[in-house]
């Protein structure tokens, strides 16, 4: 079995082994909804905040560093311009262990001329000191 099923196997393995916590699915709820809430804000301090270090963010297209993400950021919420509502539905969370955990669901942003963007999105979260940091996002 090549590694590439070896970790799909695994991950389903973790999925099943480790059911939803009431407190983790909460907690990264809350991560959401404060992420969605200083994106809409335009609060690029705040959503720095939302990475771990060791962030990496995959796309059909590229992968990026916590640092290169947060240039492009930057250039999305340059002041005045329209960055979109962002809005998450769906979320689901599994536990991975005693400090990891799997978020995913969709995420829409509205912008003010009326299109939209929406994606499906899964994103790994550590629970750090300062709380749960998203560490790997796919989308």
């Amino acid at each position: 079995m090549n590694y590439y099923k070896r970790g799909v196997a695994l991950s389903l393995l973790l999925l099943w082994v480790f059911p939803v916590s009431a407190d983790s699915q909460a907690d990264i709820n809350e991560v959401l909804n404060y992420f969605e809430q200083v994106w809409n804000e335009g609060d690029m301090d705040s959503i720095q905040g939302h990475f771990h270090s060791d962030f990496v963010l995959v796309s059909d297209t590229e992968t990026l560093t916590k640092s290169e993400r947060l240039e492009d950021l930057k250039v999305i919420m340059t002041p005045g311009k329209d960055h979109g509502e962002l809005s998450f539905t769906g979320v689901k969370v599994r536990v991975l262990g005693n400090s990891h955990a799997l978020a995913y669901g969709r995420n829409r942003l509205v912008f003010e001329d009326g299109t939209e963007l929406g994606s499906m999105f899964s994103t790994v979260y550590v629970k750090t000191p300062f709380g749960w940091k998203a560490l790997l996002t796919h989308e």
